[in-house]
């Protein structure tokens, strides 16, 4: 082999570590969101992906079940009244198909019924509308930190 080769195998390897590099880096969790308000669902979905999460959005409970099939989120999170079926529906689907994955369900007409419906139906969490933008976060990343025991992941 002549010094030109050496030279060019040497250059390649830091290359191909990086890439390699890049291929091990853990990827950004999706999250399932669900409200058949859109500008509910889509500013949740803003809101998370800026805190490093992927999202993808459903506004109605078909749809929201085709969804989490086709992508196994890492979470759901998902208002309670929906058009052709409800939070607690999606709930009992998740827990029936995952027994990890969290459910979080959303609503502005709070109650100890409602909330034990939620649990009922298998929810893991609960949020009251209106909520802000930090509370939402911290919501979802307190969950997702204590079912993986590791604190600050995100």
């Amino acid at each position: 082999m002549d010094q030109s080769s050496k030279s060019d195998s040497r250059q390649k390897a830091p290359f191909v570590n990086s890439i390699a590099a890049l291929a091990e880096a853990p990827k950004a969790l999706t999250l399932l969101i669900v409200d058949d308000e859109s500008e509910v669902a889509d500013t949740c979905a803003r809101v998370l992906k800026r805190a490093g999460f992927d999202c993808v959005v459903a506004y109605d409970a078909p749809a929201a079940l085709e969804l989490f099939d086709a992508t196994r989120p890492a979470l759901v999170l998902s208002d309670i009244n929906l058009p052709n079926g409800d939070g607690f529906e999606i709930a009992r689907y998740v827990r029936d198909r995952s027994r990890v994955t969290p459910v979080i369900l959303m609503t502005a007409h709070h109650n100890r019924q409602i909330a034990g419906q939620a649990a009922r139906a298998g929810a893991t969490g609960y949020l009251r509308k209106p909520f802000s933008n930090v509370d939402l976060t911290t919501a979802i990343k307190s969950l997702l930190d204590n079912i993986s025991g590791q604190s600050g992941t995100f």
